[in-house]
């Protein structure tokens, strides 16, 4: 998937991160796998949609509090993983992005 995320300013996982959402060609061979998805049945919550998701947060399309919900219903199984031909390393995104995701709501709540 075509992005322009600031890597630069995403510390040392922002390269890791952009070429986990890049890997991304949103064939859905995620989404049988995903246990959030079987459940609920919403696209914002398979794999690929929280990829768009976090690209759209890192780009600034998209407000974290937005995403977030979606984010936090993700168990963090990696079960997409195999599943996924073109081998997204779903991890490299994931796990960064929460971090990410703490590290903003400290910088809100010092600033607020």
């Amino acid at each position: 998937m075509l992005h322009s995320i600031p890597t630069d300013k995403l510390g040392t996982f922002g390269e890791p991160m952009a070429r986990a959402v890049q890997a991304c060609v949103h064939c859905g061979f995620c989404l049988a796998a995903c246990p959030t998805y079987r459940e609920l049945g919403q696209e914002m919550d398979t794999p690929r949609g929280r990829i768009v998701l976090m690209k759209e947060v890192f780009e600034g399309n998209l407000a974290l509090e937005a995403a977030q919900p979606h984010i936090d219903r993700c168990l963090g199984c990696l079960a997409c993983e195999p599943a996924c031909p073109s081998g997204v390393r779903y991890r490299d995104l994931f796990s960064p992005f929460r971090a990410f995701s703490r590290a903003e709501a400290q910088t809100e709540l010092s600033v607020g």
